[in-house]
């Protein structure tokens, strides 16, 4: 079947903003998120070949979500400068390349998602790219999510993989757990494991409710071990009280799939990939020093990086730490790069470092990024050792790494930079 691929947009863009360390051109024009976002299409794109492409954002303005919840999405964070600064260079981008940006007034990007998928899943494969919960629950025999950045296809067992429940019934469970990024409301002690133990009994919010209604007149019903758990004592209480904000939250997180598309042709967004390095995208990378996409037809005949069979190490606890430590030992030279949150070494925080040894020996530590992470002390010891050895260390703008990794040795400590002393030797490139 003919494919069509629906871009999240702001969830694409957001997601290629925070995928790379913020970088800029010999002009200061910072432009993380634009190279991201055109190497995607460029390596990705180009090589899947869809039908059909549409980029769709979300319009500016109040949606009618907030006729339902004034405080919808009333806790997200202003959008970064420096995000913001590349909206217009995104936006060239796209349209350099030839492709077609909507939006619908009223409307979230994820209802034209959805309509969009329920009109034409019929006759076409749909490939929605987005990080967003609450488009998992299109999924279905013909509409797949593409997590862009883990380069995964989510269909149904993917789906059920990542949330424990069935695709269809993923709003129910955005309805009983906080959403964090949209705030939408919550039920009070009800947490992602208990909500997925009701889901699974009982399918959806109005089953749940039907449930405690009849348990509240002592009618014997058929459940889990699990769910008699959770529908007993404080947590049945906490539901119960429950029971208007969570169908409101249902409401909120329910995507609307019957908005008006039909001013909308789908021959408009045929896929053309010859335009993404068309001439004029390749004087606009000039223009923003993408060198290496400029040349990316000819360098795709060399060897790609999942030909090479390279594969990366995650530390993210002490014990791995103590081993990377021992096998550094044994290597005169290492190359060494880090990950901040700014450009400014004053402000900046250091969020994780990679250390390539040779194409067996590649490692990623893990401080600041989600999930398990390395202690601060172990962290710091493990640097100085570092800086300490007659290990060469080689890196791209290396004076910015070895100054990062000082600042936060300094930090908690009363160090003047100038008397520390650490004798390195080391290669630029």
């Amino acid at each position: 079947m003919k494919k069509i691929y629906l871009i999240d947009g702001n969830s694409f863009i957001y997601r290629m903003f925070f995928a790379l360390p913020e970088f800029s051109t010999s002009a200061w024009k910072i432009v993380n998120a634009t190279y991201w976002i055109a190497k995607f299409f460029v390596g990705q794109l180009i090589k899947e070949n869809p039908d059909y492409l549409i980029f769709i954002r979300d319009a500016k303005g109040k949606n009618f979500r907030h006729d339902l919840f004034a405080d919808y999405k009333a806790t997200r964070d202003r959008m970064p400068d420096n995000l913001r600064e590349q909206l217009q260079d995104i936006n060239t981008l796209v349209e350099t390349m030839g492709l077609k940006v909507i939006e619908e007034p009223w409307y979230e990007a994820d209802d034209i998602i959805g309509s969009m998928a329920k009109k034409y899943s019929d006759d076409y494969e749909i490939y929605i790219l987005t990080g967003d919960k609450d488009l998992y629950a299109l999924v279905n025999e013909k509409v797949k999510i593409y997590d862009t950045l883990k380069k995964k296809i989510f269909w149904l067992k993917e789906t059920k993989e990542k949330f424990e429940i069935e695709a269809c019934f993923v709003s129910d469970y955005l309805a009983i757990v906080w959403d964090s990024s949209d705030n939408i409301p919550w039920i009070s002690w009800i947490w992602p494991k208990k909500a997925v133990v009701l889901i699974n009994d009982f399918w959806n919010l109005e089953n749940i409710y039907e449930v405690i209604k009849k348990l509240e007149s002592w009618e014997t019903i058929e459940m889990s071990d699990e769910a008699k758990k959770v529908l007993s004592g404080k947590t049945l209480e906490k539901i119960k009280e429950g029971r208007e904000v969570a169908f409101l939250s249902k409401k909120l997180a329910t995507l609307d799939t019957d908005v008006n598309m039909s001013h909308f042709h789908l021959d408009d967004f045929i896929f053309h990939k010859d335009k993404i390095l068309s001439s004029e995208v390749k004087k606009l990378f000039k223009e923003f020093e993408f060198y290496s996409l400029i040349e990316w037809e000819k360098n795709e005949d060399e060897k790609k990086w999942e030909d090479m069979n390279l594969k990366v190490q995650i530390i993210a606890d002490n014990e791995w730490l103590e081993e990377l430590e021992k096998i550094i030992k044994n290597y005169k030279e290492i190359v060494l790069d880090t990950e901040t949150t700014s450009l400014n070494t004053m402000e900046a925080e250091l969020v994780w470092v990679s250390i390539f040894l040779d194409e067996s020996h590649i490692y990623y530590i893990n401080f600041l990024h989600s999930g398990p992470s390395i202690s601060r002390e172990k962290w710091k010891q493990f640097l100085r050792n570092i800086l300490e050895s007659d290990t060469i260390i080689i890196g791209h703008n290396l004076k910015y790494d070895l100054e990062i990794i000082e600042n936060f040795l300094d930090t908690d400590k009363n160090i003047n930079k100038e008397e520390k002393n650490y004798k390195k030797q080391a290669s630029l490139f």
